[in-house]
């Protein structure tokens, strides 16, 4: 089956659904989906900042018309698939009970993006190279108006979609959502396509089970939130780096290991050439979080450095 060429812009994957994408798909460059039934509009995900919440905004009215885009669902609290929010004050917007609360307890407010870490820090360094191509002038956060818990029949037009909350997983309050008559999953950070995977929660079996959650809808099409277009074979990708993390990082907990030894001893074999493999720092983390917090020692600030250290040589 041939997908939509990975580049920036919309792109039809499905009858009446399209994606936004935002290549390569690395820190912060995620993708959108937009799906129309009936009448009605459904935005999934809003983006980063304020030019590309607006260009998704725009794009969707060109396919419903004025008026057609009555709903939002934010799959996760991270600001890169919500900050565009403001842009659609006029529909309802939707997210777990958990990623709604996950927004209004941000780690860092994107207005004072290039202030975050020490100077001279791989942290500082990242954080301006952020601001360089991030828009927030103007900025300000508009949350959900809506949210569930468990499953969801969200309906649009004259039919709908359906919500599962597959969180605690990447994040506390993840969800995808299964447009089940095109034969497509927006899978929000639950799938990394071909890129690294970063587990910020956990339980990383959690994250685990949620692959399975979209494998077991059989969709034709998943919308990762980061990166191309994906069929299954990309989500059992995802699971099997998952897997193997999963497996080291816990003979390294039973074994009393530090967390950042157990990072630099992680072979992750087949998925070696993803990018951004240094985010295994953080999902060792989790694992650590969940069995043996004491074996860790890292602060976020601590940690950040290392992985974003690495990820640059």
């Amino acid at each position: 089956m041939a997908f939509a060429p990975f580049s920036r812009g919309l792109h039809e994957v499905a009858p009446n659904c399209w994606a936004w994408f935002e290549p390569p798909g690395s820190w912060g460059l995620s993708n959108s989906g937009i799906v129309r039934i009936g009448d009605e509009v459904l935005v999934i995900d809003t983006q980063n900042d304020v030019g590309r919440g607006r260009a998704v905004r725009a794009a969707a009215t060109d396919i419903g018309g004025p008026g057609a885009v009555t709903t939002v669902v934010n799959t996760h609290e991270d600001g890169d698939h919500w900050f565009g929010n403001m842009f659609f004050e006029d529909a309802r917007i939707v997210a777990t009970t958990a990623a709604a609360k996950g927004m209004r307890t941000l780690r860092v407010d994107p207005r004072r993006l290039s202030e975050v870490g020490a100077e001279g820090t791989a942290l500082r360094r990242w954080s301006r190279w952020r601001a360089s191509i991030y828009d927030y002038e103007g900025w300000r956060p508009v949350y959900p108006t809506e949210t569930f818990d468990g499953a969801h029949t969200l309906r649009i037009g004259d039919g709908a979609v359906e919500l599962h909350e597959v969180g605690p997983a990447h994040t506390g309050g993840d969800a995808i959502v299964h447009v089940p008559d095109a034969g497509v999953v927006y899978a929000g950070d639950i799938l990394f396509h071909r890129s690294t995977p970063i587990v910020w929660a956990g339980p990383v079996s959690r994250y685990i089970a949620a692959c399975d959650v979209v494998l077991s809808l059989e969709p034709a099409v998943v919308v990762p939130g980061h990166g191309p277009v994906a069929g299954t074979s990309g989500v059992r990708e995802a699971r099997g780096y998952l897997s193997r993390l999963l497996d080291h990082a816990t003979r390294c907990v039973e074994a009393g290991i530090p967390v950042e030894q157990a990072y630099r001893s992680f072979d992750p074999g087949e998925y070696r050439l993803w990018p951004h493999a240094s985010r295994a720092l953080q999902s060792i983390r989790a694992v650590y979080a969940e069995f043996r917090p004491e074996c860790d020692g890292l602060s976020w600030q601590d940690a950040m450095e290392i992985v974003l250290a690495d990820d640059a040589s």
